[in-house]
């Protein structure tokens, strides 16, 4: 009789405690921040992006890179690796709580 008790105990808890809880969807605040791909994937390990205000390295994983920075104007420069050039883009404008995705690089 106890077994039987403190199964439906447990039963009721497991099954019940969940639907006493409502769901509330976390929220997260927008980054400002610079995206993009590099092509090919294996081509460049670092991205440097140089601003007025704020300097970041970040490496580059599968082919992605992804800098959180302050908004402002910036020079993204890929260290490629060879036999590929280094690549530069000048005047990227990021504004606040903005991801700029600059889309694929694609290097020569």
């Amino acid at each position: 009789m106890k077994k039987g008790v403190l199964a439906c105990a447990i039963a009721s808890v497991v099954v019940g405690s969940p639907l006493s809880f409502t769901i509330q969807q976390s929220f997260q605040p927008q980054r400002t921040s610079i995206a993009g791909r590099i092509s090919p994937q294996k081509g460049a390990d670092i991205v440097c992006i140089v601003g007025m205000k704020d300097s970041v390295k970040v490496a580059v994983v599968d082919g992605s890179f992804l800098a959180q920075v302050k908004p402002g104007r910036y020079k993204l420069i890929i260290t490629s690796r060879a036999p590929f050039k280094n690549a530069q883009l000048d005047n990227l404008e990021v504004r606040q709580n903005q991801e700029l995705n600059i889309g694929e690089i694609i290097l020569q």
